[in-house]
């Protein structure tokens, strides 16, 4: 009875010695399945397998191409004379390889390695690619897209927890699909692993496994580029759920940030004429009309001009619920100038040397002429207030996000008043631009930048289950012939043709050193990709048809956008 008493006394002084020990985390796949939507696939997938693959038990040497093309529904895969019938799925397992040496997928030709299991299906009637990669390697291929991979360390390991939160926390979620996320911004940015991207890399590695939690589960760690200066709260975006970890926040480094998106509007405090009030210009005459007439004036909206701006402000927020700065109402109070109506002199000066009237019993009435004076300028200015969304914003191309969201304010200088329109994304969490701010200038550690977008979080270290096959056994691996080896980047397309009339070359220059340029079928946006195109490659224009060229090189011809690439000097 004694020793029992005295375990049960051990046991509380532990509890009281370490009262706030956490628990155990519990241990998660760390698998990560992502529709690979960027590939735009239709019929066909050309797959390089620069790793240690196997489909089907079928083992295939490091650089080995394999097709897959669709027919009838079913997936054909095709590989050096070789086909075979692979149903309605397949799957290409990744098998361990030595440490050091890339283990990864590329598609049609493309640069970014995608490590992990392929899963191609057919939905539709297209291929589906849904990469099934381990999550720590996922993020390579997700923090230097979601920030540059020149942004501080410390930004980018708080880019990293949060995208590492975010996924895992979606992985959960979707479990009932074939997919937890997409690669594109509908969740995080994917594009694929460079080795070019050492800081991502070292983000990565540095925080690995460490999530935000909050009330015991995996955090909602939202984020987007810029606040705009003021983070939102997730029941203002999404109109639903609480706010959990989140609080309403200014964010002075944001605001501080020369990269965040700043769209803006002038209004000067003297005007010679109505068309600087820009797309407004006729509502703000339709509203003037009525208040003109009633002092007076001539209310024609044609006579009416505005001289200048007194003031301008923004007003009424749109919730009601907090220290919200996402305003409704943009009110500007002008100096306005207008016509009077000018009363005629009725009487008539008669002399007395003038020959005698002669009357007629019924003189005909003759019609009174309205005469106007010049334009005068009325004793006091006038006000008018306009919605903000979405009238102001799209007349003025205010518009940054495709929601009605953006922190309107009104900035004053000696020449008259600046409406300027902030926040790209929906605001919630992290702002990716002040988080660039306060590691740059102020060197806060992620730590610090978490807990200020994230308030009410805490980071734990989550622990993975999953575990890689073993590598294939060389001797399924022998071949008369030596293994191929995979280019580390596809080698520019010649371009031999002279330019003729009319015709010129550009070079692919104003994109990243190590992104690409995507040559589509027509000229749009949602048209077919036809190759990627990387930096310093020549291409011969043919056409001109606006922002975009129709381009051929001596391997492919399509259209790409204009601003991406430039004129090859004559040289």
């Amino acid at each position: 009875m004694k020793k029992l008493k005295r375990i049960l006394i051990f046991l509380a002084v532990l509890v009281l010695a370490f009262p706030f020990l956490p628990a155990r985390a519990e241990k998660n796949t760390g698998v990560v399945r992502v529709l690979l939507t960027r590939l735009n696939l239709a019929d066909r997938l050309e797959i390089t397998l620069d790793g240690s693959y196997t489909l089907n038990g079928l083992s295939f040497q490091r650089g080995s191409r394999l097709t897959a093309q669709l027919a009838d529904g079913t997936i054909f895969v095709y590989y050096e004379g070789m086909s075979f019938d692979a149903g309605k799925e397949l799957t290409l397992v990744r098998h361990a390889v030595n440490s050091g040496k890339e283990n990864g997928l590329r598609f049609s030709g493309a640069y970014e390695l995608h490590p992990g299991d392929l899963v191609l299906s057919v939905r539709d009637g297209k291929l589906r690619a849904v990469l099934h990669a381990p999550v720590e390697e996922y993020l390579l291929g997700v923090v230097p897209y979601e920030m540059s991979d020149s942004y501080p360390l410390e930004a980018l390991k708080a880019q990293a927890v949060a995208a590492r939160t975010y996924v895992l926390r979606r992985a959960d979620a979707n479990k009932k699909q074939d997919y937890d996320v997409v690669d594109n911004t509908n969740d995080q940015a994917y594009y694929g692993v460079k080795k070019e991207h050492d800081n991502a890399a070292k983000a990565v590695r540095e925080t690995a496994g460490l999530c935000g939690i909050y009330k015991g589960s995996l955090a909602d760690c939202y984020y987007s580029a810029s606040n705009g200066g003021q983070t939102e709260l997730p029941s203002h975006v999404w109109s639903k759920g609480n706010d959990g970890c989140f609080a309403m926040t200014d964010d002075p480094y944001d605001l501080e940030n020369k990269e965040s998106v700043v769209k803006s509007a002038f209004f000067p405090k003297f005007m010679v004429s109505n068309e600087e009030l820009g797309g407004l210009k006729d509502t703000i005459l339709s509203l003037l009309s009525e208040s003109v007439e009633a002092l007076g004036y001539d209310g024609d909206m044609e006579q009416i001009r505005v001289t200048g701006v007194e003031n301008a402000e923004v007003s009424s927020p749109m919730f009601q619920d907090s220290p919200s700065k996402v305003m409704t109402l943009f009110r500007l109070s002008l100096r306005v100038s207008a016509r009077r109506l000018v009363e005629p002199d009725d009487e008539e000066d008669i002399s007395i040397f003038s020959y005698p009237i002669v009357t007629t019993p019924e003189p005909r009435k003759t019609e009174k002429k309205e005469v106007w004076s010049d334009p005068q300028p009325l004793p006091q200015a006038l006000t008018v207030s306009l919605d903000l969304f979405p009238l102001v914003e799209k007349a003025l191309g205010l518009s940054i996000n495709a929601g009605s969201n953006e922190i309107m304010s009104v900035r004053e200088t000696d020449k008259g008043f600046f409406l300027e329109s902030r926040r790209y994304g929906h605001g919630v969490g992290m702002s990716q631009r002040g988080a660039q701010r306060m590691a740059g200038a102020y060197q806060w550690t992620y730590r610090q930048i978490l807990r200020f977008y994230y308030p009410g979080m805490e980071l734990k270290k989550t622990e993975y289950s999953f575990t890689m096959p073993p590598a294939v056994a060389s001797r399924f691996l022998s071949t008369p012939a030596p293994a191929a080896s995979p280019t580390p980047r596809p080698t520019l397309m010649p371009v031999s043709a002279t330019p003729g009339p009319g015709q010129y070359l550009v070079r692919v220059s104003n994109i990243g050193v190590n992104s690409y340029l995507n040559l589509r079928e027509q000229p749009n946006t949602q048209a077919t990709v036809l190759r990627q195109l990387y930096f310093g490659q020549d291409l011969l224009v043919i056409k001109e048809l606006g922002e975009w060229l129709m381009v051929r090189t001596d391997d492919a011809e399509g259209y790409v956008m204009e601003q991406f690439v430039s004129k090859v000097s004559d040289k």
